[in-house]
Order: C-alpha cells, then structure tokens, then sequence
C-alpha cells in the first residue's frame, strides 16, 4: 500500500506540474502577441513633421507620448458600430507598416470636424507617404500652399473651412490625385489650366 500510495503522490505532483506549466504558457502567450502586433514608431523626421503640422492647424490634442501608428489614443477615432454612420468628428492618424525594411510611414491624416482655427500647414510635404488627408468642417484660413504641388497624395478634402485666395497652378503636379474636394469656401479666381494635367482625377468637388 505504501507503494501504490507513493506512486498516486507522485503522479500527482507530476500532474499538478503540468497544469502549472500550461498554466504559465497561457498568460505568457497573449503578451508574446502583443508585442509582435505593436508597430515601430514612423521616423524622427515624420514625427517632428506631426509637431509642425499640429502647431500650424492648432490640433492641440495629439499625444506626442504615443506611438501615432498604434492606432490607440488621440491618433485614432474608433470606427462606429455596425449599421451605424459615422458622424462628421473623426481624429485619426495611419500608417503604412508594409515596407520591406520593417519601417512605418505616415499614409493618411483625417482631421473632420475639430473646430480647428489655424491655417493649412506648409510642413505638410514633410511627409512624403501621404496619401489621404481630409481637414474638412474647420475654420481652417488663409491661402491653399503652393508647396502641396510636390505631394503624392490620392485623396484631398478641404471643404467647408474659409480658405480664400486661388487655387495654386502647384496643383497640377499632383498627379497621383483621384479626388479633390474644395466645397464651401472662399476660394477665387478660375481653376488653373494645369489641372488638365491630372489624368487620375476622377471627382472634382468645387462650390
């Protein structure tokens, strides 16, 4: 009997063992995913470009503490629940992560409907990934910069802001661009000729 009592304790302590590591192996292995999920920060150059951007618009909420392609905190306003539409507010920052050398590269910035009061930032051409960037329903003035002819951006919305001046003949370097939205502003003079030049414009939105 003492034999068979000792082998159950044993098997026991054994078992007992196995459960613990199990145990250990599952709380670890959600931490394990997260890290590997967890983006790199974009480059230094990009995030002091972010800074500028924000002191020109006066977006004063963007935490700079945080990784902006982490789509977490201020960077990124949760999509609305199924059957639901999504409302004017939107604060989101993308990235694209699919680069061969691992790195993260600012692709998109949605600013809709933050009450923002500053100007169109000219630090935007810093980031050179842009695709998207929607700044409308502001109070975003001033002239439209030249500068954004070096962009290759696919998709612009500045409407409903009080922009005024013209349209820069710059624009006609975007090549790249598919939609442009300049509704309800105070915009002046013709659309520039060099516009023919964007043979991927495919909606043009002017009031």
């Amino acid at each position: 009997m003492g034999r068979v009592s000792n082998c159950l304790s044993t098997m026991e302590m054994l078992f007992g063992f196995m459960i613990l590591i199990v145990l250990v192996l599952l709380c670890m292995e959600p931490n394990n995913v997260e890290a590997q999920e967890e983006p790199p920060y974009p480059p230094h150059y990009e995030l002091q470009a972010l800074r500028e951007i924000a002191a020109e618009l006066g977006k004063k909420d963007w935490n700079f503490s945080e990784n902006p392609c982490n789509n977490k905190s201020s960077w990124f306003t949760p999509p609305p629940p199924p059957h639901v539409s999504r409302g004017i507010y939107n604060s989101t920052v993308t990235c694209n992560c699919s680069f061969p050398d691992g790195e993260c590269h600012i692709d998109g910035i949605y600013l809709a409907g933050q009450d923002l009061d500053g100007v169109l930032p000219h630090s935007l051409v810093n980031l050179s990934y842009i695709k998207t960037l929607i700044l409308h329903y502001n109070y975003l003035h001033g002239a439209i910069p030249h500068e954004w002819g070096a962009l290759k951006v696919e998709i612009m919305s500045l409407e409903n802001n009080m922009l005024s001046g013209t349209i820069p003949t710059e624009f006609g370097k975007l090549v790249n661009l598919e939609n442009l939205t300049l509704n309800a502003n105070y915009l002046t003079g013709n659309l520039p000729p060099s516009l023919a030049k964007l043979f991927n414009l495919k909606e043009l939105f002017m009031q």
